[in-house]
């Protein structure tokens, strides 16, 4: 649907990594998954950003199967969660700073709490909740005064993709990622599909299934398919 999407691997991203690190160039990791790309209509600004990242991944099975209707070259899905989880692994192999910008005050304490157990080694330079009262050129003060390497944002889709739209030039890090609930997860106020769901790549109808305010999301992937055929159909 005119939505740019990278044919990547983790091993691809991470080996990247080094190389924006070094540069001090700014690596933009942005999920595309079936959500974005129907609703992203209506954020040109979150179109443009995509268009404009080093790396789109593609995060959802929905995007995998168009691909291969299309005859596209996609055939591997990389989960924006399981991402963030290689580059803590990476961040604290290699002793770096992380920051983390979003979710409720308690999920974001316990999800940096669980971090700091489970990667001893890298550096938390700080947090700002998504309920915070700060203004946003004291967000950008804060995370710029703490010399990040890496920036997590979890503000939900649209409001992630539309902050980093506007911000990530003003901000200095080298390795920014939209990370929607992912520190839900992490805090373990929330669980993860179980592993069957995940294998069988129907870990979105899991997370639909057990969030009533998910639901409806439950038709976001055969409106996907839908109107990624018409799309190609009219091209």
């Amino acid at each position: 649907m005119g939505i740019p999407v990278d044919r990547i691997t983790y091993a691809d991203i991470l080996e990247d990594v080094p190389n924006y690190c070094k540069s001090g160039e700014k690596m933009t990791v942005i999920s595309v998954n079936p959500q974005i790309v129907v609703e992203g209509q209506n954020y040109p600004e979150i179109i443009k950003f995509i268009e404009n990242s080093t790396h789109r991944i593609p995060d959802g099975i929905g995007i995998v199967m168009v691909s291969k209707i299309l005859g596209g070259k996609i055939r591997e899905r990389v989960a924006g969660f399981d991402l963030m989880v290689k580059f803590l692994e990476y961040a604290n192999e290699h002793h770096q700073r992380v920051f983390f910008y979003g979710a409720k005050p308690d999920v974001l304490n316990d999800a940096i709490k669980n971090i700091r157990k489970e990667y001893p080694h890298l550096i938390v330079t700080g947090k700002i909740d998504g309920y915070t009262k700060l203004t946003e050129e004291q967000i950008i003060e804060k995370i710029n005064a703490a010399q990040t390497d890496f920036l997590f944002v979890a503000l939900g889709f649209p409001k992630q993709e539309q902050w980093l739209s506007k911000n990530v030039e003003k901000v200095q890090a080298n390795v920014f990622q939209d990370v929607g609930g992912s520190f839900d997860v992490l805090s373990g106020h929330v669980k993860r599909a179980p592993q069957i769901f995940i294998d069988y790549h129907l870990e979105w109808l899991y997370r639909s299934l057990s969030n009533p305010k998910r639901i409806g999301r439950i038709f976001q992937l055969p409106l996907f398919v839908v109107k990624s055929l018409w799309w190609q159909v009219k091209k």
